[in-house]
C-alpha cells in the first residue's frame, strides 16, 4: 500500500500569530463539559445505510441553493469516503437537504480557497479556512454565535459535544471560525527490541538522550533516523524540534506579551486573575489569559525578546551534541522523511521523531508485512527488508542548563480548520446544523467508519467526546500522554527566524547547517539568527497587520500604521 506523506506544518504557529492580529482565526479558548455518552465506529444507523449516496462533484461557483451544502475540503486519503458517509447519514435524517462532496486537491488549495471567499455566489460552503489568509475576513460563519444553542444531535448545547477548549478562539473579539476536531501530537518512536538488546531505557532529559545515542552507536546501530534536508528545517522534524526547545527558553516572555490593564484586548475576568506558573504546561493557554500582539512585536523591536540569548545557545549547543553525529553523520543532511522511515523500519536506526499518526502507520505497515504485502513510502517505492519489532514511544526529553525556564512541551494542536463561507442567515443556519451533526458522536462515527475504510490514518484522537476507534488504533492513542503545546501565540515566534517568507527559512537553514557542520561557532549562529529576525522584522510586522506607530501605543487596538 502506498503511504501518503504526512506534513505537520510548523507554520501553524505563524498562522496563530497572524490570526491573533488580523484575518480569520485566532488562538484557542473557552471551556466546556464532556457529555456522558458513548459512541462506536462499529456502525451507523439503519436509515443511513438506506440513504442515497452523496454526490461527489459540483461547480465551484454559482447561485446559492439554500438546501444544498457543498463540502470543499482538501482531498486527503480517506477523506472523500468519510465525508460521503456522514453526508449520507445526515441526508437520511434531512431528506430535504442535499450534501455535495466536492473535495479539492492540496496543490494550490490556498489560491483556490482565497478565490472562493472573494467570488460572488460561490457554491462552496465548508472549506479549509486556515489557508484562506485575509480573504475570509468578515466573510465566514462565527461559530461562537451557535455554540450555546441546543443541538438536535445530543442532550445538550453544541459546545457539549466536543472539546471547545482546544479550538482557536479570538477571546478579544469573541470569534471562532475554524472547527478543528482532530488532535496532533509530536512524539518520539523507538525500536523496543533494540533498546532491550542494548539494555537502555527511554530518555527523559536531553543529556540522557545523548547517553542513549552513544550506547546505541557503540552497539552498531544508527541511534536516530531523521530527515535533515531543507524541508526538515522548514516544515518538518528539525523545524518541530526548533520550536519545541525554543519554547523551553521563552516561557517567561508571556509576562511581557500578556494584555495589561487598559489594553484594547484586556479581559478582566481572566487577565485580572492570571498568574505566571511555568510548572503548569497549560498556564499560557488562550483560555487562561489574553496576549497582546502589539506588545510582542514591540518587545522584539526593543530587544526584550531576542533570538540571541543564553537559552537559545543552550538549545543549539545541545542540538550539536546529537546532530549530525548520531543521525547518520554527513548523510543526515541528504536524508528526507522517506529515507528516515526506511532506516527505522529496516531496524538500522533505533529512534525517530514523528506525529502520533506514526503509531497507526506502523501498526498498519507491520500488518501488511505479516500478510505478505508490500509497504511503500510516500513516493510509491517499496521499502525493502523491513524488520518486524515492538514499537515504543516517549515524549520530548527536557533540556537543562542556562536559560532553560521550564520542562519541554511538544506540538499538541487541534487540526481540521473547517470554516464556512457565510451567505445568508437561513443558509448559514443549515450549514451549522450539518456541522452539529458532524461533530456529534453519531456523525463523527459515520465519518470515521467511512474514512478508515478508505485508507484514512487519524492524526490523533478525535476531540468529539466518547468516539471510539478500532481496538488497535484506540490502543495507540491510549498510550499517549499530553504534556502541553508549544504552538501558541508568541513563545516560539523566533524559533526559526521571524515571519513566513521563504528568505527567512532559507537563511535559518543555511546558518544552522553551517553551525552543525562546524563551519561557524555557536556565537556566530546566535548572531546570525538575531540578524535574520531583525532583517525581516518590517515585513513580518506588515504581514501581521501592524505598523510602527502601533508599537508606540500597544494599549490601543492596532491600525496597521
Amino acid at each position: 500500500m502506498r503511504k501518503s506523506s504526512k506534513y505537520l506544518s510548523v507554520s501553524m504557529a505563524a498562522i496563530l500569530l497572524a490570526s491573533s492580529v488580523t484575518g480569520c482565526g485566532a488562538s484557542s479558548g473557552a471551556t466546556d463539559a464532556a457529555a456522558d455518552t458513548t459512541a462506536s465506529i462499529a456502525g451507523t444507523s439503519q436509515a443511513a445505510a438506506e440513504a442515497t449516496t452523496a454526490e461527489s462533484t459540483a461547480e465551484t461557483s454559482g447561485a446559492t441553493d439554500d438546501n444544498t451544502i457543498t463540502i470543499c475540503m482538501q482531498n486527503d486519503p480517506g477523506k472523500k469516503e468519510g465525508w460521503e458517509a456522514v453526508a449520507k447519514s445526515y441526508m437520511a435524517l434531512h431528506p430535504d437537504i442535499n450534501i455535495v462532496v466536492d473535495l479539492k486537491a492540496s496543490d494550490n488549495y490556498d489560491q483556490w480557497v482565497q478565490t472562493a471567499f472573494t467570488t460572488a455566489d460561490a457554491s462552496a460552503d465548508l472549506v479549509a479556512i486556515n489557508l484562506a489568509g485575509d480573504a475570509c475576513t468578515g466573510k465566514s460563519i462565527n461559530y461562537m454565535d451557535y455554540l450555546d444553542n441546543d443541538s438536535p444531535y445530543s442532550d445538550g448545547a453544541w459546545r457539549d459535544q466536543f472539546d471547545v477548549s482546544q479550538q482557536q478562539v479570538d477571546m478579544s473579539t469573541g470569534t471562532m471560525d475554524a472547527l478543528s476536531l482532530e488532535t496532533v501530537q509530536v512524539i518520539w518512536l523507538y525500536n523496543q527490541n533494540i533498546f532491550d538488546e542494548v539494555g537502555i531505557e527511554a530518555p527523559t532529559t536531553w543529556d540522557e538522550l545523548v547517553d542513549v545515542c552513544k550506547k546505541l552507536q557503540d552497539a552498531g546501530y544508527q541511534p536516530i533516523a531523521m530527515d535533515g534536508d531543507y524541508n526538515s528545517f522548514y516544515a518538518q522534524t528539525m523545524g518541530w524540534l526548533a520550536q519545541v526547545y525554543a519554547d523551553q527558553t521563552t516561557r517567561s516572555i508571556v509576562n511581557t506579551t500578556r494584555a495589561q490593564k487598559g489594553d484594547y484586548c484586556y479581559d478582566p475576568d481572566i487577565d485580572g486573575t492570571w498568574e505566571y506558573d511555568p510548572s503548569d504546561p497549560w498556564n499560557d493557554d488562550a483560555d487562561k489569559l489574553t496576549q497582546n500582539p502589539v506588545r510582542a512585536f514591540a518587545a522584539i523591536k526593543d530587544g526584550t525578546y531576542s533570538g540571541n540569548t543564553p537559552g537559545m545557545k543552550t538549545v543549539w549547543g545541545n542540538f550539536a551534541k546529537v546532530f549530525p553525529e548520531y543521525v547518520g553523520g554527513d548523510a543526515f543532511f541528504g536524508t528526507n522523511a522517506d529515507g528516515a522511515k526506511t532506516l527505522f523500519y529496516q531496524g538500522k536506526a533505533a529512534m525517530m521523531v514523528n506525529g502520533a499518526w506514526g503509531i497507526v502507520d506502523f501498526n498498519n505497515d507491520m500488518s501488511s508485512v505479516a500478510s505478505g504485502k508490500d509497504v511503500e513510502d510516500s513516493a510509491g517505492n517499496k521499502i525493502e527488508n523491513i524488520s518486524s519489532f515492538k514499537l515504543g514511544t516517549f515524549n520530548m526529553p527536557s533540556m537543562e542548563g542556562e536559560g532553560i525556564e521550564a520542562k519541554a512541551r511538544t506540538i499538541e494542536v487541534s487540526n481540521g480548520f473547517i470554516g464556512c463561507i457565510s451567505k445568508n442567515q437561513e443558509h448559514d443556519d443549515k450549514v451549522v446544523d450539518f456541522l452539529m451533526y458532524y461533530s456529534s458522536k453519531e456523525g463523527m462515527s459515520s465519518f470515521m467508519e467511512g474514512a478508515l475504510a478508505g485508507g484514512y490514518v487519524p492524526n490523533g484522537p478525535s476531540l468529539v467526546y466518547d468516539v471510539e476507534y478500532p481496538e488497535d488504533i484506540q490502543a495507540a492513542f491510549d498510550s499517549l500522554t499530553v504534556i502541553g503545546n508549544v504552538q501558541k501565540d508568541f513563545n516560539n515566534a523566533l524559533a526559526r527566524g521571524l515571519g513566513e517568507s521563504a528568505e527567512t527559512f532559507r537563511e535559518f537553514y543555511e546558518y544552522s547547517y553551517d553551525y552543525l557542520t562546524g563551519s561557524i561557532s555557536l556565537d556566530d549562529w546566535a548572531d546570525k539568527h538575531e540578524e535574520n529576525i531583525m532583517s525581516h522584522f518590517s515585513a513580518a510586522l506588515k504581514e501581521k497587520g501592524l505598523g510602527e506607530s502601533d508599537l508606540a501605543n500597544p494599549q490601543n487596538e492596532p491600525t496597521g500604521n
